[in-house]
């Protein structure tokens, strides 16, 4: 990896953020980083943004913002003490943003496998009655609950935006899943084409000149 962000305040315990980056800027790309934190670690806050092969470790949404990102072959893992949402994503309705996770791998953090069964994680929770998150072709293991999706309270889940599409691994099975009007699994992949990377976060108009490695549609043939 090239660089590590950290916030080693505190040790995730109680509820409080522990930011270890805040990226505000429109057409930001990280490429092989380490965000390490708690509760809160990363704040994707505006703008196209784009991550690559990144490992991004927390405890309570740490991914969470408003921007239209892109995470693709990044490694998710979540940490003790505390396990719970991946992602809260806040989408104002009329704004083009949301979180898409491609190719990713979502787990505990190295070093704690065996203690794997303490965990109770979700895929993500609405941070906002519009959030939109989209994790396809990724690894999810068994640490991810039936439900996949937490609800929070006041937020209107008939409005959100949140897609499954061609997982795997233990986690990924979908026969529990939250019964909710803006939840869905998705089997036809011209569905998500528009939150491919190409589409998403319009590569053409800045990532190609990064010089960053990505794929720009699916990571996989589907026939």
């Amino acid at each position: 990896m090239f660089i590590t962000f950290e916030n080693s305040a505190g040790d995730g315990s109680s509820d409080s953020q522990a930011v270890a980056v805040l990226s505000i800027s429109d057409q930001s790309a990280f490429y092989r980083c380490t965000f390490l934190s708690y509760q809160d670690t990363l704040y994707a806050k505006n703008g196209a943004q784009f991550y690559r092969e990144c490992n991004i470790y927390g405890t309570v949404d740490f991914i969470f913002g408003v921007a239209r990102a892109v995470f693709q072959s990044c490694n998710l893992y979540s940490r003790l003490p505390r396990s719970s949402p991946f992602i809260a994503q806040k989408r104002e309705e009329g704004i083009q943003s949301g979180f898409v996770i491609q190719n990713c791998t979502l787990t505990v953090a190295p070093g704690i496998e065996k203690q794997k069964s303490a965990f109770e994680a979700y895929l993500g929770r609405p941070w906002s009655n519009y959030s939109t998150v989209v994790v396809m072709e990724s690894f999810l293991d068994s640490i991810i609950k039936p439900e996949g999706w937490l609800s929070w309270e006041g937020r209107n889940t008939d409005t959100l935006t949140y897609r499954e599409f061609m997982n795997r691994g233990p986690g990924a099975a979908t026969d529990g899943r939250v019964n909710w009007k803006g939840f869905k699994v998705v089997t036809d992949p011209n569905e998500l084409r528009n939150f491919t990377v190409g589409q998403f976060i319009n590569d053409k108009d800045w990532l190609r000149n990064t010089h960053i490695p990505y794929d720009s549609g699916y990571i996989y043939v589907y026939e």
